[in-house]
């Protein structure tokens, strides 16, 4: 083969290849930046931060988690409604947490619990949290 046939070819591979990883990036961030997080929870705004308080459960097969935690309202007036179902809350996240695993409680799938347990607190107090933190995070 002539040596500029095969500079040509490889040269328009090279481009190819570039102008596709661009073009993908590129659609991502279009598609992709703003799109809803996890199981279609949207942060909106910063709400107010109300702690929850602190939970020792037996975890399904023997282990134990201990952990404080304190939720993101979806804005000022969540504040209000978050604190009025104080207990329907507690008793929720007692629930959630005590149905789990050892494994379940693993850094890796820690963000799956997170999310399960915003969608069940969001339907005690009607969709009023945002996000969840675990303030401390235990378990043996």
């Amino acid at each position: 083969m002539d040596r500029k046939l095969i500079i040509t070819i490889f040269i328009a591979g090279f481009l190819g290849s570039t102008i596709g990883v661009v073009g993908t990036l590129g659609a991502q961030k279009i598609f992709f930046s703003e799109s809803p997080t996890h199981q279609g929870v949207i942060k909106k705004e910063e709400g107010p931060v109300i702690p929850v308080g602190e939970f020792t459960v037996n975890l399904r097969g023997g282990a134990f988690l201990k952990t404080a935690i304190a939720l993101e309202g979806m804005n000022e007036k969540s504040e209000a409604a978050i604190t009025a179902k104080d207990a329907f809350i507690k008793d929720r996240i007692n629930t959630v947490l005590s149905s789990k695993t050892l494994e379940d409680m693993q850094p890796e799938v820690r963000e799956d619990l997170k999310f399960e347990l915003i969608n069940q607190l969001n339907e005690v107090t009607g969709n009023q949290v945002q996000s969840i933190f675990f303030l401390s995070f235990v378990y043996q």
